[in-house]
């Protein structure tokens, strides 16, 4: 006992300190780091950069406000031809990057894209003869971002309305309006779930790099990439570096807030099945609900992959399929090594929370690493590797860890334990107490408990995480570009080059790859879903 307790310590201790090097690296760097050209950023670039980023959040979020919980409360309340395609249609939006949304657009409806060519053929317009708004906008980036992150917000509503779907069943029953229902009933018990989507997808703004940096928009991420790596201005990027941070630290903290009184929802037992949809009795509500999840599912899913598959197509020939494959087994090798790390620490992390109640905390604390952006990660890396390296190299051998395989998957552990730690921890909540007990009384310790009964029990879960930072990793573009070995290209990076290379449709078969992947992952995650759901009712039923 006295050794497992010493194991779980020593654990625990260092991935708090592997998790808080990188920005104490930051910040040492801010703090003795020369000013420099500091003085000129703070007077010149940094309110353009707040502005942007600000922007984007309050555009992203109402976008993602009004097409999330509109889509979620007519699939879910409304009975009409197609809502289950819709259901379906509506998360396939996550399986694109925002970086290839953004450059598809960009390739589409530019002053060469096919729209206007067209344009000015049919009509024999010229060039400042039309009008067509620039699509390197912040407009154009608020629509991107919005309708590429709302199944955030779409997902968590849907769920909030799902489990209130017994108290709006019962309302209808006492002949509520549907007003009445929504202001009453409805908006209070779900208003947690959607602040919650809300923040996430704001943090994710904060933290979006490829997007911005297609469209030529200067926010905070932008900014600490062109600093570091352009300018080699160090002092301005750990400054631009630690105002994100603190930024993304008080959206948690406004995001606590808000949610500080979670709504109760119905304790009624029923067959969640069965839920009372209401009809139309006029044909423009029918016609509004398929216009806006008809929009949705076409500006976030439909426009960006069939220029896609058409460039594909068409550059089938000139493609070089040996450079493709070595970076296809590139990104599903190593982000698939990712995935088994941070899985791995994740049921460790989870199993030790459970025998010991109080280091629930310190899994809060090891999972802020997504909040932090891709950018800051990698730039927090490869100064600890960089000061690490130069310390082994004075005191013991020639060493060099900066662009290195092992800086990469360190900051993909970083970034992405959040997403595997969430649905393991949420596994090992569903399996009873009694079921610890009953090993324990067999004469079984922890470690056998945690291999033979609560692993095999938790498949789903652990499958759930593998898949979120496999695809997180696939997507991944910021930290792959900063940390990655030389010459180790990915599918991400080989867009990243091909498109500033102006070879926007040579990229194509790389995008269309990541797109694949995050499709199949997207699809099994829904199914999973789906199953969990299935078996929730049949024990429900069983119990009535």
């Amino acid at each position: 006992m006295v050794l497992l307790r010493f194991s779980r310590n020593l654990f625990f201790a260092a991935l708090a300190v592997l998790f808080a090097l990188p920005i104490f690296s930051l910040v040492m760097v801010f703090l003795t780091e020369n000013i420099g050209n500091g003085i000129g950023l703070l007077s010149t670039l940094l309110p353009e950069y707040t502005f942007n980023t600000i922007v984007l959040m309050i555009g992203a979020g109402a976008v993602v406000l009004f097409v999330g919980v509109m889509s979620a409360w007519f699939i879910t309340y409304y009975s009409f031809p197609g809502r289950r395609i819709f259901e379906v249609a509506l998360f396939l939006p996550l399986s694109i990057p925002g970086y290839i949304v953004a450059y598809v657009y960009v390739n589409t409806f530019g002053f060469a894209g096919p729209v206007q060519s067209t344009l000015r053929e049919v009509f024999g317009w010229g060039k400042g003869d039309y009008y067509f708004p620039d699509v390197k906008s912040l407009f154009f980036c608020v629509l991107i971002i919005g309708f590429n992150l709302y199944p955030y917000v779409y997902m968590l509503a849907r769920t909030a309305f799902i489990a209130i779907r017994n108290s709006v069943a019962v309302a209808t029953t006492l002949c509520c309006s549907r007003y009445k229902i929504l202001l009453s009933v409805v908006i209070p018990a779900v208003w947690p779930s959607v602040v919650a989507g809300i923040f996430l997808v704001l943090m994710e703004v904060v933290a979006d790099f490829g997007t911005p940096q297609f469209l030529t928009i200067n926010t905070f991420t932008t900014g600490i990439y062109r600093h570091w790596f352009l300018l080699h201005d160090k002092y301005s990027a750990c400054l631009l570096a630690l105002i994100a941070i603190s930024l993304m630290f008080c959206l948690i903290a406004v995001e606590k807030w808000l949610r500080r009184e979670d709504a109760s929802y119905s304790t009624i037992k029923m067959n969640t099945n069965y839920c009372h949809r209401w009809h139309f009795n006029s044909k423009w509500v029918l016609a509004f609900i398929y216009l806006v999840c008809t929009l949705t599912v076409f500006m976030g899913f439909i426009l960006p992959i069939v220029p896609l598959i058409c460039w594909t197509f068409e550059r089938i020939s000139q493609t070089n399929w040996h450079e493709f494959f070595i970076a296809l087994t590139n990104s599903v090798g190593i982000s698939a090594a990712a995935a088994l790390i941070v899985v791995t620490i994740s049921i460790i992390m989870a199993c030790f929370a459970r025998e010991r109640g109080g280091l629930t905390y310190v899994v809060r604390f090891l999972s802020m690493g997504y909040a932090i952006p891709s950018t800051i990660t990698a730039v927090g890396i490869v100064i600890l590797l960089g000061e690490v390296s130069r310390f082994i190299n004075d005191h013991f051998f020639g060493i060099a860890l900066i662009g290195t395989v092992v800086g990469l998957l360190y900051a993909y552990t970083f970034r992405f334990l959040a997403a595997s730690v969430g649905p393991i921890e949420s596994g090992f909540n569903k399996i009873p107490r009694e079921v610890d007990w009953s090993a324990r009384l067999m004469g079984h310790g922890a470690v056998h408990t945690c291999v033979n009964v609560h692993i095999p029990m938790l498949k789903k879960s652990i499958l759930v995480g593998f898949l979120l930072v496999f695809i997180d990793s696939i997507k991944e573009l910021s930290a792959t570009l900063i940390i990655r070995p030389f010459n180790f290209e990915t599918l991400s990076t080989r867009i990243y080059e091909l498109v500033g290379d102006e070879r926007q449709m040579d990229a194509a078969p790389y995008a269309l790859a990541i797109v694949f992947l995050g499709f199949i992952a997207v699809i099994i995650l829904f199914q999973i879903f789906q199953y969990d759901k299935v078996q929730e009712n049949r024990v429900n039923s069983y119990r009535a």
